[in-house]
């Protein structure tokens, strides 16, 4: 019994000591990040993970009605056109409904990442990083999944991401973040940008 506890506790060090961790620097070509275009706002600016800001999280995606989580790579017109009908399905006919961000699909691709339906307000999701390295591109997407850390409002939510990156034919592979509830916080601590 005890061999196999010994066994059990070594073997599972070796596979957590194995697995990959995010990088905090670009180990090849780090590439621009950009918010779809949206309305303009004030608040605070987010550092990238290879330097640099960017906007907070702002509509029309910051929010999107899904019960799992997803990441989606969209490289053409109708694949973004399809998720904007997803996006849009739940307001009722006859309501405003943002329209489809323009987009140039010859030169950038749609990147989203969607946290699914949480229970309360204070659950973040963002994309902070994208680096071409190694033969592919990586995205970065971190996530507060700690709501005390940003106060707490008993509704369902369903945070939300989506930003532009250049085009290329380089496969998309997504590397994910928990964000500690104490470096979200810091993160705030930047100067604010106008929008």
């Amino acid at each position: 019994m005890k061999v196999a506890l010994i066994s059990f506790f070594i073997l599972t060090s070796l596979w957590f000591g194995v697995q990959e961790k995010s990088p905090d620097v670009c180990r090849g070509k780090a590439l621009p990040i950009t918010l779809l275009p949206g309305p303009k706002m004030t608040g605070p600016a987010l550092p990238l993970r290879f330097g640099g800001i960017r906007d907070f999280p702002r509509p029309p995606i910051h929010s999107f009605p899904t019960d799992k989580p997803f990441r989606l790579v969209i490289k053409t017109r109708d694949e973004f056109s399809d998720l904007w009908n997803r996006f849009t399905a739940p307001v009722p006919p006859g309501q405003w409904a943002p329209p489809l961000p323009e987009v140039d699909f010859s030169t950038e691709f749609v990147i989203v990442a969607a946290m699914g339906t949480r229970p309360m307000s204070g659950y973040w999701i963002i994309i902070d990083g994208a680096c071409e390295v190694d033969g592919h591109v990586e995205v970065f997407v971190s996530s507060v999944e700690d709501p005390s850390c940003t106060g707490q409002l008993q509704v369902l939510t369903n945070p939300a991401d989506a930003v532009r990156i250049p085009r290329t034919d380089l496969p998309i592979v997504f590397r994910e973040n928990q964000i500690p509830c104490t470096q979200w916080i810091n993160q705030f601590r930047v100067k604010p940008v106008n929008y």
